[in-house]
């Protein structure tokens, strides 16, 4: 019994200090790739983060996201990705938090205040490559001819782990996405979907 206490004693002081060189790491991070942010944000473990020099990336108030191996642990563990490209705008609003996502913003993606974020989810607003086999295998590919649509996820929705929201969709305020789900179209507010596609599911009770 002693010897488990004093691992947990460790454990504990192990990870405040973690958690204090995360801010710092994450804080450098953040400044230098020009990212409009707060410092009361919440960061356990290190995100990586690149934003083109022609990018944008804001970030409201009470901010939370959990990165890596040891924080959120439900499986598929990895830091958050905040990847942006030239011209294009990635914008997170106040009290949000997240787990181990993935976004990758080329043209615009909105996630409003209160939303909850689950581990694994992944957001693109882009098809990443051309859907035209020619584009495709040329070589060098060619990219001009990628389809980018906006996502906005409005305020107070929840999108369950691991769960894939695709180019073009609006989650209506207060929307529940269910785990593994992959959002292919809008969904309304105050209801739940999932599925693969994502289908309707119920409304919401307010």
């Amino acid at each position: 019994m002693l010897i488990r206490v004093i691992y947990k004693v460790i454990k504990t002081l192990s990870y405040k200090v973690a958690n204090f060189m995360s801010w710092v790491i994450t804080y450098i991070k953040f400044k230098v790739n020009g990212v409009n942010f707060q410092n009361d944000f919440i960061a356990y473990g290190i995100p990586i983060v690149s934003v083109n020099l022609k990018g944008f990336f804001s970030i409201g108030k009470g901010f939370s996201f959990n990165n890596g191996l040891f924080h959120n642990m439900i499986g598929r563990q990895q830091p958050c990705f905040f990847i942006v490209g030239k011209n294009a705008k990635l914008s997170i609003g106040d009290n949000v938090g997240m787990s181990c996502a993935a976004i990758v913003c080329q043209k615009e993606i909105v996630i409003e205040a209160e939303v909850r974020i689950g581990g694994g989810v992944v957001i693109y607003d882009t098809d990443f490559h051309s859907l035209n086999i020619k584009d495709r295998t040329t070589r060098p590919e060619v990219f001009n001819n990628v389809n980018r649509k906006s996502v906005i996820i409005r305020r107070g929705a929840f999108i369950g782990a691991h769960a894939t929201i695709l180019k073009g969709v609006e989650i209506g305020e207060g929307s529940i996405v269910g785990a593994g789900s992959v959002v292919t179209k809008s969904i309304p507010s105050n209801e739940t979907w999932a599925g693969n596609p994502a289908k309707f599911i119920r409304k919401n009770e307010l």
